[in-house]
């Protein structure tokens, strides 16, 4: 469609030059001057045009195919004149002689010209086009890449995590240990069937968040209590991104605080952007303390997946810490 509209435009603007060269002598013709040049462009562009399709489906070295070119652009202008002289004549109702010597003497010449110029302009738009696709092929395989290479960082973290929790439990609470392989064997198959998804719906994140903290509940006991509020209902992201958060307010806020605390996970959009919220009123931001290795992926993930469409916070706030996730609902992911 893109070479389409680009042969009009070169048909456009042969037409008016020549309009402009042959209304010279006679102003007073320049429209009728004008339709039939606009009409011989178009018949003998587009016939070159499709010989030169066809020429490009082959696999001619690269002389010979040139040297075919060159003798396709000369046929498709003398099929186009032909086609042009019988137009001309339907639809203005003038009468032109295109295959007299004289016509044909002057235009071959400037349809071999023309059509070659056009044709390395075709083969130069082509050869930005090809690059074009080139670089973002490449350049979204790198992507999926550093997104796979995140995402791996981020599951071996996470699933050792419930392992710990799991080994404490072995030996002074065997009914509980057992439950929590339960709810981890789901966790393992949500890991499992998200594994090649570069997205999931938030629903399926929050079932995992949701069995997540069923293990650390049983872990922990009266020492935690969670809340999870969704808004949105047509979110899609990485999978374990808002995993991360849940997981790092549990390790960083809950575990640290003798009395636990409660973990609260809040869901809401505009029309513009989607908030992901999780706060924690365990311990809060130590002085001085860097991220997790988790929050510095999931920054990193952010980066990657969303560019600048997206921030990441941590902050204290009364009585606990906010990890919050802003998406803008304008980028397409």
């Amino acid at each position: 469609m893109r070479k389409i509209s680009i042969l009009i435009l070169i048909n456009l603007v042969i037409s008016a030059l020549l309009t402009i060269l042959m209304s010279s002598s006679d102003p007073d013709r320049m429209l009728t001057f004008f339709l039939v040049n606009l009409i011989f462009a178009n018949c003998i562009g587009f016939s070159i045009y499709i010989l030169l399709t066809i020429i490009n489906l082959t696999r001619f070295p690269f002389i010979l195919r040139i040297f075919s070119s060159l003798i396709f652009i000369l046929a498709g202008g003398f099929l186009g004149g032909i086609a042009g002289t019988f137009l001309a004549a339907k639809l203005l109702n003038i009468e032109i002689s295109f295959l007299n010597l004289r016509t044909l003497s002057f235009f071959l010449p400037l349809i071999l010209v023309l059509g070659a110029s056009a044709y390395a302009i075709f083969l130069l738009i082509g050869g930005i086009e090809s690059n074009k696709i080139r670089f973002w092929k490449e350049r979204q395989a790198r992507t999926q890449a550093e997104l796979i290479s995140l995402r791996n960082r981020i599951n071996p973290h996470f699933l050792f995590n419930t392992l710990n929790s799991i080994s404490g439990l072995i030996y002074s609470d065997q009914a509980k240990a057992e439950e929590m392989i339960e709810q981890l064997s789901e966790l393992l198959r949500y890991n499992l069937q998200m594994a090649e998804k570069p997205l999931i719906s938030i629903e399926a994140e929050l079932k995992a968040i949701a069995d997540y903290l069923k293990i650390e509940k049983i872990r922990f006991g009266d020492r935690l209590t969670y809340q999870i509020k969704n808004e949105i209902v047509d979110l899609q992201l990485p999978p374990l991104l808002l995993l991360t958060l849940v997981e790092n307010a549990v390790k960083h806020g809950i575990a640290k605080s003798v009395s636990g605390g409660k973990v609260e996970i809040l869901l809401s959009g505009t029309a513009e952007k989607v908030s992901l919220e999780v706060f924690n009123t365990g311990c809060g931001l130590e002085s001085g303390s860097g991220e997790s290795t988790g929050l510095a992926t999931l920054r990193e993930l952010l980066r990657i997946q969303y560019q600048e469409k997206a921030q990441f916070s941590l902050t204290s706030e009364s009585g606990g810490t906010l990890a919050r996730i802003e998406i803008s609902r304008r980028v397409k992911v």
